[in-house]
C-alpha cells in the first residue's frame, strides 16, 4: 500500500511538472523551432511570396558562391566584426577596471555610462542619425577639425563604415562593462595579496592571475560580442540602408533585401542557415580554444 502512495505521488508529481513545462515548450516550438526548420526548408527552394515554393535541392546554395552582392556582405560583415568586437573586449575591460577602484561619485558615473545600454537599437541607430546629418551637432562640433562645415559622415566611402563601428561600440561597451566587473568581483584578493608578497608588479598579477581567472567571463564576452556583430541589421537599415554603395550591406541586411524588397525568399533563406552555421561554428572555435571551465578558487 505504501509503495503504491508513492508511485502514485511520482506519476503526479511528473505529470504536473510536464504541465507547468507545457506552455514554455509550446511557446518555443511554435515560434523558434518551426520557423526554424521552416527556414531550412524555405532555404531548399525558389519562392517568391507570389506563389507557392518549389523544391530546387541546393541549387541556392550553389548561387551563393557566385553572388557578388553575398560575397560584399561576407566582407562588409567581417570588416564590421572585426571593429566592434576587439575595441569592446579591451575598453570594456579597462573601464571595468577603472570603475573597481573606489573614487567619489563612482556609482553614479557607472549607471550614468551603463545607460546607453537600456535603448533599444533602433532608438540609438535614429539618434545618432541625428547626430551624424551633415547640419548636426558632431559635424558642428568636428568643424575646427575637419574645415568642413558639412561633413557626409554617412555617405562617405571612407567615414560611413567607421560611423558605424564607433556607434555600436559606444553602445556595446557599457554592457560589457558589467559583465567584466562581475568576473573581476567574484576573483578573492587573496590571490592578488599573494602575487605582491611575490614581489609581481600589478601589470604581472594581471597577466598571470586576473585574465586566467577571468576565462569563463573572456568566453561569455567574446561568443556574445562577435554573434551580436555578425548578426548586426538595425544599426545598417536605420543609419544607411547599405550605402553608400552597399559598403554597409551586411549579410543581415541582405537577407531582409533578398527576401522582402527582391522577394527572392529562398536565397534570403540559404542565406540565414549560412549565417546560422557559421555562428554556431565561430561558437564551437571559442569554447574549444578558450576551454571555459568552471573555475574553482579551492
Amino acid at each position: 500500500m505504501r509503495s503504491w502512495i508513492q508511485r502514485e505521488f511520482l506519476y503526479r508529481r511528473r505529470v504536473y511538472g510536464v504541465l507547468f513545462v507545457a506552455p514554455a515548450m509550446l511557446f518555443f516550438l511554435v515560434f523558434s523551432l518551426y520557423p526554424t526548420l521552416n527556414g531550412f526548408y524555405l532555404s531548399l527552394t525558389e519562392y517568391t511570396l507570389l506563389k507557392p515554393p518549389v523544391f530546387v535541392g541546393f541549387e541556392n546554395y550553389t548561387k551563393l558562391a557566385g553572388n557578388n552582392q553575398f560575397q560584399n556582405g561576407v566582407k562588409v560583415t567581417l570588416w564590421f566584426l572585426l571593429g566592434t568586437t576587439v575595441p569592446k573586449w579591451i575598453l570594456s575591460l579597462a573601464l571595468a577596471m577603472l570603475f573597481l577602484a573606489p573614487f567619489r561619485g563612482r556609482e553614479f558615473f557607472k549607471t550614468l555610462y551603463f545607460t546607453p545600454t537600456l535603448l533599444s537599437a533602433v532608438v540609438v541607430s535614429l539618434v545618432w542619425k541625428l547626430l551624424l546629418d551633415p547640419n548636426g551637432v558632431i559635424s558642428a562640433l568636428a568643424k575646427p577639425i575637419t574645415r568642413d562645415p558639412d561633413t557626409l559622415w554617412l555617405s562617405d566611402r571612407i567615414l560611413t563604415p567607421i560611423s558605424l563601428i564607433f556607434v555600436d561600440d559606444w553602445a556595446g561597451i557599457p554592457f560589457f562593462m558589467i559583465i567584466w566587473i562581475a568576473g573581476l568581483v567574484g576573483i578573492p584578493r587573496v590571490f592578488y595579496e599573494a602575487a605582491l608578497i611575490d614581489g609581481t608588479t600589478r601589470w604581472q598579477a594581471f597577466l598571470h592571475v586576473t585574465l586566467p581567472l577571468l576565462r569563463p567571463t573572456i568566453l561569455f564576452v567574446v561568443v556574445i560580442s562577435t554573434i551580436n556583430s555578425f548578426q548586426s541589421f538595425a544599426l545598417q537599415y536605420v543609419m544607411t540602408r547599405g550605402g553608400p554603395s552597399d559598403l554597409t550591406t551586411t549579410i543581415a541586411l541582405l537577407v531582409y533585401n533578398y527576401g522582402f524588397n527582391y522577394f527572392r525568399m529562398g536565397q534570403a533563406a540559404a542565406m540565414s542557415v549560412f549565417m546560422f552555421f557559421v555562428i554556431i561554428l565561430i561558437t564551437l572555435i571559442y569554447i574549444r580554444s578558450v576551454r571555459a571551465e568552471e573555475t574553482s578558487y579551492t
